[in-house]
């Protein structure tokens, strides 16, 4: 990806809509919109908006699985409390 997005005005979009998306999806690259001289939208190509997602996705579960891990981990070392009957985790703050 390059470092300088491609941009144009809600104008541009308007006048030139098709070479605009072309250039999109030739490059692969985001179309930063611009209205009133501040950043509106971004537009993706379906592929790399798919990809992103799944990037994304790949991303959080990763995340995840690292958060059980170390649950599991603290659990297995006395780490955590078990809560008793009818005791709320928010009475563990006090």
């Amino acid at each position: 990806m390059n470092s300088v997005p491609l941009i144009a005005t809600v104008a541009d979009l308007q006048r030139k809509y098709r070479s605009l998306v072309d250039k999109i999806k030739e490059t692969g690259e985001p179309l930063v919109v611009v209205n009133n001289g501040q950043p509106d939208v971004v537009v993706l190509d379906t592929q790399a908006y798919n990809t992103q997602v799944a990037k994304l996705k790949e991303l959080e579960e990763e995340s995840l699985l690292r958060a059980i891990q170390t649950a599991l981990e603290e659990h297995k070392t006395g780490k955590t409390v078990k809560l008793g009957r009818g005791q709320k985790l928010t009475d563990l703050l006090d």
